[in-house]
């Protein structure tokens, strides 16, 4: 071995080599080139290149590349690079991008790309959205849009609107609008609309109009209205009165009055009368 060699190897070499590999003060420049291999160390400072390999590494300073691949460390930041894909972290922030994938993460937020896919998520909220498609969630809220398509749900509430639809139910209360038909249900009252006809219903009373009929009835009483006909119906009680015509029965009792004609029947008794002229049949 060499005098230049007295300072001791670095580990069991080849001994044509193993003189370069010796530990020297720091201060001191040692180049390194052999069958391609070129090192250099320097107050901390460490190059290597071989064949298409090179690695440098300062004071927490480390980078590599190597037939493509990039690779870059310093205080806590990494980054990478290889083939289209590449990689950063940097304190709690982490991005990744590869054909058309577009990935990003910092502090408990995420997001994703991919081609025309989107994805966020952070502190509970969930963002989507691809082709039209459109989604949101946040702390029981629920969003979705897609093609004319709109839902929501949030807490017991449901809402929907597609092409002239819309529908809502919340607690009890349901709600429907279609092309001109409505229908409202809540708790025992029932609404429903279409081109003219309004129907009602709440705790035993029925209403219902269309083009001049109106009809209501409520535990026993019967009252229909239509065109000048009026006709009403309780307990016994009926009453028609139509164009100046007029009908009143009452259990026994039952009258009538038409013009100067008047009629009244009671147990046996009748009494008619025509203007002028009366008649009484007991």
């Amino acid at each position: 071995m060499s005098k230049s060699c007295e300072f001791g190897m670095i580990g069991p070499l080849d001994e044509s080599i193993s003189c370069f590999l010796i530990r020297l003060d720091p201060s001191v420049l040692v180049p390194i080139t052999f069958r391609g291999l070129h090192a250099l160390a320097f107050r901390g400072l460490h190059v290597l290149a071989f064949r298409g390999l090179h690695v440098l590494t300062f004071r927490g300073l480390h980078a590599l590349a190597f037939v493509g691949l990039h690779a870059f460390t310093f205080r806590g930041q990494h980054v990478l690079t290889f083939r289209g894909l590449h990689v950063l972290a940097i304190r709690g922030l982490h991005a990744l991008t590869f054909r058309g994938l577009h990935v990003l993460a910092f502090r408990g937020s995420c997001t994703f790309t991919f081609r025309r896919l989107h994805v966020l998520a952070s502190r509970g909220l969930h963002v989507l959205a691809s082709r039209g498609l459109h989604v949101l969630a946040f702390r029981g809220l629920h969003a979705l849009t897609s093609r004319g398509l709109h839902v929501l749900a949030s807490r017991g509430l449901h809402v929907l609107a597609f092409r002239g639809l819309h529908a809502l139910t919340s607690r009890g209360l349901h709600v429907l609008a279609f092309t001109g038909l409505h229908v409202l249900t809540f708790r025992g009252l029932h609404v429903l609309a279409f081109r003219g006809l309004h129907v009602l219903t709440f705790r035993g009373l029925h209403t219902l109009i269309f083009r001049g009929l109106h009809v209501l009835t409520f535990r026993g009483l019967h009252v229909l209205t239509f065109r000048g006909l009026h006709a009403l119906a309780v307990r016994g009680l009926h009453v028609l009165a139509f164009k100046g015509r007029h009908v009143f029965n009452f259990r026994v009792l039952h009258t009538l009055a038409f013009g100067g004609l008047r009629v009244l029947a009671f147990r046996g008794l009748h009494i008619c009368t025509l203007r002028e002229f009366k008649v009484l049949c007991p």
